[in-house]
């Protein structure tokens, strides 16, 4: 299994994908479930080439110029609080989270491209966008675990939670990747002021991170946000702790 926390280590530059459900709605017909969003394509007779498709592309554009990329499972809403209203069966937390995974290992199998790092991808247990709907670290850890463990079992090289408002729910979200063994990223949404959508301070959240888990992510990250809010937070946090990675 490719090493992400050593390719990390050398903090060099790291492709990644972006923008898969953007993709998909603007550049294709597929008409993706409102629960599930893109995890409805896997395993779909249609769906899934067209993923297969979008993801062999950024693997391709990595291997082209050498540079190591990432490539997240499709499973951002493939949790059970979506899954229970898609009205999916009791195991398709399981079967959705495995069969992304052996989607991407294939795509890197198929490239030759020994850089190629899958992460599994969690979401919140809510809205990303609505931080009142997170819950509290111990309800997040048992929410988040079940997803976790699929993935990890699945093969992934390391686990991405992206996209979360709150950090309470992130804590809780560390604590179930963390209790698999695999390296894990937590990655917040922010506001125009670079904080965290609960309104914590992207310093603070990190400081928590770091202070309250173990093992510690091997870097932090921010989602679905803005380059100069992106920047914004970033010089912030640099400032105050300039050995964040």
């Amino acid at each position: 299994m490719p090493d992400f926390t050593a390719a990390v280590a050398r903090r060099e530059p790291i492709l990644t994908d972006g923008g898969i459900e953007t993709h998909v709605m603007f550049d294709t017909d597929f008409e993706m479930d409102p629960d599930v969003q893109v995890a409805s394509m896997v395993g779909d007779e249609r769906g899934e080439p067209i993923l297969h498709e979008i993801y062999a592309e950024y693997v391709k554009a990595g291997k082209d110029h050498g540079l190591p990329v990432v490539i997240g499972t499709p499973t951002f809403r493939a949790s059970e609080n979506f899954t229970r209203r898609a009205g999916l069966e009791d195991g398709a937390v399981e079967r959705l989270n495995r069969q992304a995974a052996a989607m991407h290992r294939e795509i890197r199998g198929a490239s030759g491209w020994e850089e190629t790092y899958i992460a599994g991808v969690l979401g919140p247990g809510g809205d990303a966008y609505t931080p009142g709907e997170a819950v509290g670290p111990e309800a997040a850890a048992r929410y988040h675990r079940r997803q976790a463990d699929a993935l990890a079992e699945a093969g992934v090289d390391f686990l991405f939670a992206a996209t979360f408002p709150a950090v309470e729910e992130a804590l809780g979200a560390c604590e179930a990747m963390g209790a698999t063994g695999l390296p894990y990223v937590i990655s917040f949404v922010l506001d125009r002021d670079g904080d965290v959508l609960d309104g914590t301070p992207l310093g603070a959240a990190i400081a928590l991170i770091d202070l309250q888990t173990d093992p510690k992510p091997p870097i932090h990250s921010i989602s679905c946000v803005h380059p100069t809010v992106g920047a914004k937070a970033v010089a912030a946090v640099r400032a105050d702790a300039p050995g964040v990675y």
